[in-house]
């Protein structure tokens, strides 16, 4: 029997219950991205998300972010068993699917959005290779795209994966040059990329973010652009930072609110700009993975990644993914120490 096999009966016993008692003062944070009506390749649909709101609201204690750091590194007092819902990027998807979800069950959240991206500004790159992919052409050929090679056509087999490989790519590339190559398969292709994302990858507007923080939700910043910050120069990092604060203290208000590094693994984000993020008034910021070092770093709090598998879930909110992480003494070591 494998060891999640194990987990899974042994959580199912009443060890999701006993791990909840044990890490009762170390809370967590969660971490989403795209919801959907029905369920959906890469997305959380609304039947099993609302069954994961359900769930914390009956048996945990849901916070933000920004009140996680006031009461780690303040005077502020958190109750046992509290962990934070955050959803990344600024999707529609967060206001039509998530919002009502986690309204009708009385769940706050924290919401990071890509500020150009909610201006209307931009639409994310990852969305952007996406819509590329999709309009590839349907001759047999083999295109040199400067970063890598595709052949084409694509079959719908082939899709994620061949998408995945691109994206993994560009990820560890400089970001003008991630740019430079999307507008090269643009070009290549004769795809011309539309101004304003289309209905599957658009935004939510500052109206609907207007809205939602009075009814409770943190907004916090996501950058203006979402470049990995690691991947661009310091004067780009401290603007994409700052701009990003200025935005939304401009059209939601001076309120506490949290950072979070755009795709945020250890090779994102760099010691320097936790200054930048000090600067533009962020309370804290968090990373995209876990380890044993949980929330150490006021300006890289870990988080676990949440989906729409259930065990999944169940072992990152009760406390066993983080009992194993110390347990095998899993730690990531960033730039940021």
């Amino acid at each position: 029997m494998n060891i999640s096999r194990w987990v899974k009966i042994v959580g199912e016993a009443g060890g999701y219950a006993l791990s909840r008692a044990i890490t009762a003062r170390r809370p967590r944070i969660l971490m989403y991205h795209r919801f959907s009506r029905l369920p959906k390749n890469g997305y959380v649909s609304a039947e099993e998300f609302e069954w994961q709101v359900r769930y914390i609201a009956r048996h945990l204690n849901p916070v933000t972010v920004s009140q996680i750091a006031s009461s780690l590194y303040g005077s502020h007092e958190l109750p046992r068993n509290s962990v934070a819902i955050t959803v990344d990027d600024g999707y529609q998807d967060f206001y039509s699917i998530a919002w009502p979800i986690l309204k009708k069950y009385g769940v706050p959240a924290t919401f990071y959005v890509t500020t150009g991206f909610v201006s209307g500004d931009l639409w994310l790159w990852p969305d952007q290779l996406r819509y590329l992919l999709m309009n590839a052409p349907q001759s047999e050929a083999t295109f040199d795209l400067g970063l890598f090679h595709i052949q084409t056509p694509l079959s719908a087999d082939d899709f994620e994966s061949e998408f995945w490989r691109v994206n993994q790519i560009l990820l560890m590339a400089d970001d003008a040059q991630k740019l430079q190559c999307l507008a090269s398969m643009a070009r290549t292709w004769q795809v011309e990329l539309p101004k304003r994302p289309p209905e599957a990858f658009k935004p939510v507007t500052w109206d609907q973010l207007k809205e939602m923080q009075a009814e409770g939700l943190e907004v916090g910043g996501h950058t203006v652009t979402h470049p990995s910050l690691a991947r661009v120069s310091s004067e780009q990092a401290r603007n994409e930072i700052l701009g990003c604060g200025k935005m939304l203290e401009k059209t939601l208000g001076n309120v506490t609110r949290s950072f979070c590094y755009p795709n945020g693994t250890p090779d994102d984000f760099v010691g320097e700009q936790v200054q930048f993020v000090k600067d533009a008034g962020f309370s804290c910021a968090v990373v995209a993975f876990a380890d044993d070092g949980e929330h150490r770093q006021r300006y890289a709090m870990r988080r676990h990644a949440s989906s729409s598998d259930q065990f999944q879930f169940l072992k990152a909110v009760s406390g066993i993914e983080l009992l194993g992480m110390k347990f095998r003494g899993r730690h990531l070591e960033t730039r940021y120490e």
